[in-house]
């Protein structure tokens, strides 16, 4: 018998905002930032190809208002990222595939806890079976580490694990280099994850499906 727990998977903002030559990131800060999630998003499509026919996969999707997150700024070239009709960003990353057991859920914030059809579909995932919500897609530091706490928050102690999928996570070069303290944006978020209880896997389709 399969003791394996049942796993919700979360894809996180797989946008073109993030991975896209005519993507707000590439444009603003050029193609070396968005390797490691463009390297990810293969990794996580190869995944999700497998999956698709067998088992459902919440996918969230961002649309902000402009200068979000540029504290009001419109001249920055993020202020417009995900902003639905001014760009290509909202659009789904090319070769991403829904099946027809798959869910979308759009936010308006960079944590989908914040939502409430997003809330609901993990409530129904525990319903289902599952006993691991696992997330990954875009980006580590900000809207899939926001989005892990507080879903981690949401069923702490009722035995459901919570771990982010780093390898099919996407992230900035920037995030990787260490500041003057020693550690990088992706090192202190790994510790705030950890200390919260969520998994940082390092593996790819073994963490989704053997966990």
């Amino acid at each position: 018998m399969d003791a394996r727990p049942q796993t919700a998977l979360v894809v996180i903002d797989a946008q073109r905002a993030f991975v896209d030559p005519a993507g707000s990131l590439i444009r603003t800060h050029g193609a070396q930032e968005a390797q490691p999630g463009i390297a990810a998003l293969e990794r996580l499509l190869t995944v999700l190809a497998t999956r698709r026919a067998t088992a459902p996969t919440i996918y969230v999707r961002s649309e902000y208002h402009p200068g979000q997150f540029t504290n009001g700024r419109l001249d920055d070239g993020m202020a417009y990222v995900c902003v639905p009709g001014r760009n290509i960003d909202c659009e789904w990353a090319e070769g991403l595939e829904m099946g027809p057991l798959d869910l979308v859920i759009t936010k308006h914030q960079a944590d989908a806890g914040g939502t409430a059809l997003y809330r609901d579909a993990i409530e129904q995932a525990i319903r289902d079976g599952a006993s691991l919500i696992a997330l990954a897609g875009f980006q580590f530091t900000t809207c899939v580490a926001a989005s892990a706490l507080s879903t981690a928050a949401m069923v702490r102690d009722r035995g459901i694990r919570v771990a982010v999928i780093e390898t099919l996570t996407g992230s900035r070069a920037s995030s990787h280099v260490p500041d003057a303290s020693g550690l990088s944006r992706m090192d202190s978020t790994r510790r705030r994850l950890a200390t919260a209880g969520i998994d940082v896997i390092g593996a790819a389709a073994e963490a989704v499906w053997a966990l």
